[in-house]
């Protein structure tokens, strides 16, 4: 294998184990980690639902359009909101709930278009008998933003968000009590929210984990995320196996098949050099009778001459 491949397939080969390292350790390890916590029992203390607004923007982009002037900035009112106003005292009393929910924000600078000047890239190839050739190739360079604003005009969208608050109580595998809190989030999604404070009422009792190196932390489910260990097989073991294919193939299967290929060859050059049992045997049977048949011709001819003499020569008188 040349120089220039060997390193190829060599950086190759340390790139994709960086990729599988890094999906391994930054989405799979953890979850690992977490599924070797000892198993308990956990009793509820308290459980409560806590809700909160979820502040966030939506902006058009599509169309450059700035907000109108003194606009307020869409971080300022989402952080105002979340921070001062709470969805059970609005449902209570709407002069409590957020006027500015729905309303126009500053967004901030934005780039609405990117326009790009043309430039060309030549090529030239000449031919033995000193012919050339040139190719050109086109392509974008010298972007830069032609549109943009320096308010985008968006508007602030605040659904309610719900998470589960328990105290809960568990004994670890010491003996140890330990009376820790739990908060699990929902987002936006109340079923699974009521769902999981209907399992989980007060003086309920039910399998849990604990962290055995952190024993104020306790998860219900530890169970392993099929869509983590999917995008590290995609793109981390996937691409790492054919990387270590290629590698041994042009680094350890192609040399050895040369190698074995070779030694066979030369065994069959010696073997048509090298004679067997049965030349040897018949070699001597051979050449017996070729000396021989060389014996009858070298008769055969002196026979004809003393048979057929020559004309007797006449000498005159």
């Amino acid at each position: 294998m040349t120089r220039p491949m060997y390193k190829c397939f060599t950086l190759l080969l340390i790139a994709s184990l960086a990729l599988f390292f890094g999906l391994f350790f930054g989405l799979n390890y953890p979850e690992i980690v977490r599924h070797g916590w000892p198993l308990t029992r956990c009793k509820v203390l308290s459980s409560e639902i806590a809700t909160r607004y979820c502040c966030r923007t939506s902006c058009q982009d599509n169309s450059c359009r700035s907000a109108p002037s003194n606009s307020p900035s869409c971080g300022t009112v989402m952080s105002s909101i979340q921070s001062n106003f709470s969805p059970d005292t609005c449902a209570a009393n709407s002069s409590s709930c957020p006027t500015q929910i729905g309303s126009v924000c500053d967004g901030g600078y934005e780039c609405c278009n990117t326009c790009c000047l043309t430039c060309q890239s030549c090529t030239q190839s000449c031919s033995s008998s000193g012919s050339c050739t040139q190719s050109c190739t086109n392509y974008s360079c010298n972007c830069y933003c032609c549109s943009s604003t320096n308010g985008l005009y968006c508007t602030i969208s605040c659904p309610v968000c719900y998470a589960i608050d328990m105290q809960v109580d568990y004994s670890s595998r010491d003996g140890v009590e330990h009376n820790v809190s739990y908060s699990q989030d929902f987002s936006t999604d109340v079923n699974k929210a009521d769902g999981f404070l209907n399992s989980h009422l007060a003086n309920s009792t039910a399998f849990c984990y604990y962290n055995p190196k952190d024993e104020s932390q306790i998860l219900y489910d530890v169970k392993f995320t099929a869509w983590k260990w999917a995008v590290t097989a995609l793109f981390g073991i996937l691409p790492l196996l054919v990387a270590l294919g290629l590698f041994a193939t042009f680094l350890l299967v192609l040399p050895a098949y040369r190698l074995i290929r070779r030694g066979a060859d030369d065994m069959a050059d010696a073997a048509r050099e090298k004679p067997t049992w049965r030349t040897r045997v018949l070699a001597p049977l051979k050449k017996f009778r070729k000396e021989k048949a060389e014996t009858e011709t070298k008769e055969v001819k002196e026979g004809e001459t003393y048979e057929n003499p020559p004309p007797a020569y006449n000498e005159s008188s």
